[in-house]
């Protein structure tokens, strides 16, 4: 019987299943709330994790794990080419300084631990890099920098498992009472206060006749709702068109990113492919016509989407039972203590609570999940900050993950 009910999906359908459904996802979370309140980067995976682990389901499991891996660059790229670095330079010092720490305290702690864990978990110096990237920029970071140090398969799909489950938790703790519990020991976040005393009675100092002003408006609507299915059919056209545009340069990127590698090492590398894409699309992001490409940003996290699903598809979570608890004990114990050394070290130099959450939000999550802590947190002055540290922590955690990573080698090793 369990033979009749077996099916064996093929590649090609695979292939179009992993690349289309996450359109499916997106669609659904606009249409619902209790799927919006989810959020698609959540759905994708528990879609990808609830399909890799039906026992009558057959899924070639290398070619998602391959797809995974082809879109982890792209999806970077795309992220970073739409982040005014300068900018938020120069107007979030304060949130800023708190992704710093926070990058601090992930460091260390993945540092210190790895130290205590030297003689329990293998190449335990790989699973710390991967930590620090996954909790300074996100998951792509996290298997970018598994591919770069050659870490097994079944390593990364147990370490992305138990970030799942703390996060989850933590998650679940910043939707709830974080914020009540932050300012108990931090300061309140304090607004600057914007006032526009010019546009108060404004038609009345300029001497406009009010009335005429709504004839002529509402002339204009009628005028615009004609063209309205012109202008709809046009913004479509010339957003594929820069989607299409920005596609292509992340394609080139990459491209020029293997080229490097090919030139230093005669090979190709996922360190050196994986560096230089990230510095290239760093790059590129000072340039305004990149930078300002509409939805480019969307389409990074399409990708990153299609990334969530295709690697829920390999997590079995039989083999996850089956493993070593010390590995989810050695994540428990950096999750931990990373969050906490942020939060003393805010307390030390008196950050306020919401940028503290907003930019623990950014490290751990990335910019996913920004709109909806803000939300909780009823700071929406906060979302610019939190989203431009997320995509910094997309671009710097490559760096910082294999620079500990190769550290630790030398000291320790």
């Amino acid at each position: 019987m369990s033979e009749i009910l077996a099916l064996n999906i093929s590649d090609p359908i695979l292939i179009l299943f992993i690349i289309l459904f996450p359109a499916v996802v997106l669609e659904v979370v606009k249409r619902n709330k209790l799927a919006g309140m989810v959020g698609p980067v959540v759905l994708c995976y528990a879609i990808g994790l609830l399909l890799g682990n039906i026992p009558s389901l057959t899924l070639n499991g290398d070619l998602s794990m391959t797809i995974s891996e082809a879109v982890i660059p792209m999806a970077i790229a795309l992220l970073l080419f739409s982040t005014d670095f300068m900018k938020w330079l120069k107007h979030a010092k304060t949130s800023m300084f708190s992704f710093f720490l926070g990058a601090i305290g992930v460091i260390s702690s993945s540092f210190f631990v790895s130290w205590l864990f030297i003689d329990r978990i293998p190449d335990v110096w790989k699973l710390a890099g991967m930590m620090i990237g996954v909790y300074t920029g996100g998951t792509p970071n996290m298997s970018a920098i598994g591919l770069a140090l050659e870490v097994k398969e079944e390593v990364f799909i147990l370490l992305n498992a138990c970030d799942v489950v703390l996060s989850g938790m933590y998650l679940l703790l910043l939707m709830t009472v974080a914020q009540k519990l932050a300012l108990k020991f931090l300061p309140s976040f304090k607004r600057v206060e914007e006032t526009d005393r010019e546009s108060t009675f404004h038609y009345q100092r300029s001497g406009y006749d009010t009335e005429e002003m709504v004839k002529k408006i509402e002339q204009r609507k009628e005028a615009n709702q004609k063209k309205k299915f012109k202008v709809s059919t046009l913004r479509k056209v010339v957003i594929a068109r820069s989607m299409a545009v920005g596609f292509l340069l992340a394609a080139a990127v990459l491209g020029l990113s293997i080229g490097f590698s090919m030139l230093v090492t005669g090979k190709i590398t996922a360190p050196h492919t994986l560096l230089a894409m990230t510095s290239l699309s760093i790059g590129a992001s000072f340039f305004k016509r990149v930078r300002r490409l509409p939805r480019t940003y969307e389409l990074g996290e399409y990708f990153l989407l299609i990334f969530c699903l295709a690697i829920g598809m390999v997590s079995n979570f039989a083999e996850l039972l089956n493993s070593s608890p010390e590995v989810f004990l050695f994540c428990a114990i950096v999750f931990v203590s990373s969050v906490g050394l942020h939060f003393l070290l805010a307390f030390i130099f008196r950050i306020d609570a919401d940028t503290v959450l907003i930019t623990s939000t950014a490290g751990i999550f990335g910019p996913a999940f920004i709109g909806p802590v803000a939300s909780v947190l009823k700071n929406k002055d906060i979302v610019v900050s939190g989203l431009t540290t997320g995509l910094v922590g997309y671009a710097i955690a490559n760096f910082v993950g294999l620079g500990v990573a190769y550290l630790f080698q030398a000291v320790f090793l």
